[in-house]
């Protein structure tokens, strides 16, 4: 059955049809290309039936993926590693974003509407770049000519392998992190973090988990520096996301620069801006 709630999501224009696809896709049936095109209309549901025939040979074994399971588990650090283990070694660029249907191209798009968002909130030309949750490096290689240096850092080695085999000879580090602390960055040694879709795994882990980060966090950015988060939790409550994020702040030594916004044309995710305090 296609969720008709995800059709009108897509229909009204809430959602691309490329998140709309990988929403029917997480459900973990493959949609039938057939079905989307009896059921489509006029506009956004017209291009979601050509993208699923499109991607017809991709549906199956994305939806199999999402029925082997994508929740890490009680051990959320470890299970995430092992999810997104599982996901470099067999669908590098679903796993960093489930929606590009694991295309280079999409992801090539989508990564592209990104990092002008990431420009315009708190441009990276010059600066000292931490990507936590890097996957498999493309925000990092996407900045690397700009920035003073990059560092990407994620808790899956087989997602950072991916990334450092796909650097050449892009200025961009790329380690393993335990998902909570960052040792591997001193004091004051950055100028922007960002957060890109790994957040939510850092909320299913825990309040202690997420306070030692954002503690990190602060610790690691110089006065002034940015904190960027894109999507905070998938918890489903937009107001919960905002007062956990803007007690984090408090706690932390931030100031709230934005909140809940939705930057994205492409992708729904919903995007936090803190500043550390000078």
């Amino acid at each position: 059955m296609i969720d008709p709630a995800i059709m009108a999501a897509c229909a009204a224009g809430e959602i691309s049809p490329e998140i709309a696809l990988s929403r029917l896709l997480l459900l973990g049936t493959a949609p039938d290309p057939a079905e989307l095109a009896r059921l489509a209309t006029p506009g956004p549901l017209a291009r979601l039936a050509v993208l699923a025939d499109t991607y017809r040979d991709q549906l199956e074994p994305l939806s199999a993926f999402a029925r082997a399971g994508l929740d890490p588990g009680d051990d959320a650090m470890a299970g995430t590693a092992a999810l997104f283990d599982r996901f470099a070694a067999q669908a590098p660029e679903a796993g960093v974003a489930f929606y590009s249907l694991g295309d280079p191209a999409v992801l090539a798009r989508a990564t592209a509407e990104l990092v002008s968002v990431i420009r315009a909130w708190a441009p990276p030309a010059g600066r000292r770049v931490v990507d936590l949750g890097c996957g498999i490096g493309r925000v990092s290689l996407a900045l690397a000519d700009e920035a003073a240096a990059v560092t990407g850092i994620d808790v899956s080695a087989g997602m950072v392998a991916a990334a450092q085999a796909r650097s050449g000879g892009a200025c961009a580090t790329f380690v393993q992190g335990d998902g909570l602390r960052l040792p591997m960055i001193g004091d004051g040694a950055g100028d922007l973090v960002l957060a890109i879709d790994c957040w939510p795994f850092v909320v299913r882990a825990g309040a202690d988990a997420t306070d030692t980060l954002v503690a990190e966090i602060a610790r690691v950015l110089a006065p002034g520096g940015d904190f960027l988060i894109f999507n905070w939790s998938y918890r489903g409550d937009p107001a919960l996301d905002e007062r956990d994020a803007r007690a984090l702040a408090q706690a932390h030594g931030f100031d709230v620069v934005r909140v809940g916004e939705r930057p994205f044309e492409l992708w729904d995710g919903v995007g936090f801006h803190l500043r550390r305090r000078a």
